[in-house]
């Protein structure tokens, strides 16, 4: 159970950070993670400056949400929500209002060739540059893991910065590519 942090514990590690360890790959030698660490794979996930300001600024306070998360673990979530609904925001802004929500404005983008699997980061990037394979089954996956965050979901996992990074894609992309 997450309890109310003691003041004079504010500024200390969040326990459960202790149980994540970074094993460099040329040395194998490995450490534990640090905040410094945390705030270093954060600080460059951008929005390009393309987007407008008003969406850089949410996406920002999820950013900080995610640095936070090393005090406080259960920012993950809320560092994830923020960024799913600053992703939603982008897409009402692009595409406009849907009646479907989140999902359905996903599925547009998509349709509209606004989001292509080469956007991606933590994807290999495809041959054909027209590619929506992995882009097609973004709606449904999103859509149901924000849902689950929106609405009671209790299981926080430390996902906050790799949902940073596939959001700032969806957002670069809407933009980038609607021209």
């Amino acid at each position: 159970m997450d309890e109310f942090t003691k003041f004079t514990e504010i500024f200390e590690p969040d326990d459960r950070n202790s149980n994540y360890v970074i094993t460099d790959k040329n040395t194998g030698e490995s450490r534990y993670l640090t905040f410094n660490d945390i705030y270093e794979r954060i600080k460059d996930i951008e929005l390009d400056e393309i987007v407008p300001d008003s969406i850089r600024s949410q996406f920002n306070i999820a950013k900080n949400l995610a640095v936070y998360s090393w005090f406080e673990y259960s920012f993950h979530q809320i560092s994830e929500m923020k960024a799913f609904s600053t992703t939603e925001d982008a897409l009402k802004c692009v595409l406009g209002k849907n009646k479907k929500g989140f999902c359905g404005l996903l599925k547009k983008a998509v349709n509209m060739g606004l989001i292509k699997d080469r956007g991606f980061y933590h994807i290999p990037k495809p041959e054909d540059s027209e590619s929506i394979e992995y882009s097609q089954k973004l709606p449904k996956l999103m859509s149901n893991f924000r849902n689950n965050l929106a609405h009671g979901g209790t299981t926080i996992y430390p996902s906050a910065i790799h949902n940073l990074l596939v959001c700032r894609d969806i957002i670069n992309q809407l933009y980038l590519n609607r021209t």
